[in-house]
């Protein structure tokens, strides 16, 4: 009886792992499609798309943070892409809700921090007058990243940016923001590349380290 009964949870055992492995690489393979969508879309509605398709892959695969990360991601490009506040701030908003959900899912993410700090800096470009405050909550958050990962280009990138756009009165300045551009170069040059680890914020350090060379 006890062979029997070892035999059945073994099987029982191999069963469930060969689901798991299946449903984990439907769900990789559903993401790297949509992610090469992501590379290749060019308008608005293309954009919108790519966050449907990370919003039904979200449904299905409710305890897994990327989906909620990358619909935040577009949903704050989409925000810089605008012209119109009261937009800005919608799309945002709709922003913060994936990236609070995404928390709940993997709350020590040194990925969501450094995006949450991106999406403070989105909401400058509605009034420069918010710049003393989002400045703040954005270089919190980033120091937050930073301390949890402190190899993350994107919190080193950012961090840069927050400088290079805050009064040299106030701290700030492209001689205070070079060495964050500096050391993400290095930093995104020497990132592995997993499948489904962010990658963006690259090409714009690069510009930035020029910008910045040149004014100084």
């Amino acid at each position: 009886m006890k062979r029997i009964m070892l035999f059945v949870a073994v099987v029982a055992a191999s069963v469930w792992s060969a689901k798991l492995f299946g449903q984990n690489s439907d769900y990789i393979q559903a993401m790297k499609e949509t992610l090469a969508l992501v590379d290749s879309a060019k308008t608005d509605d293309e954009v919108k798309d790519c966050i449907a398709r990370f919003e039904r892959i979200g449904v299905s695969e409710s305890d897994r943070w990327e989906p909620q990360y990358y619909q935040a991601f577009l949903w704050i490009h989409l925000a810089y892409r605008s012209k119109d506040g009261d937009q800005i701030d919608n799309l945002l908003d709709k922003a913060q809700i994936c990236i609070d959900k995404a928390k709940e899912l993997n709350p020590d993410k040194s990925e969501l921090y450094a995006l949450q700090g991106w999406l403070y800096q989105a909401r400058i470009t509605v009034n420069p007058m918010r710049g003393m405050t989002y400045s703040g909550k954005a270089a919190e958050v980033l120091q937050k990243s930073l301390e949890l990962n402190p190899s993350n280009p994107r919190a080193h990138f950012l961090m840069g940016m927050n400088f290079y756009y805050t009064p040299k009165m106030f701290g700030g300045g492209t001689k205070k923001a070079l060495p964050y551009f500096e050391r993400a170069d290095k930093l995104f040059k020497a990132s592995a590349t997993e499948d489904l680890k962010p990658k963006w914020g690259m090409a714009t350090n690069s510009r930035m380290i020029k910008v910045c060379k040149k004014s100084s």
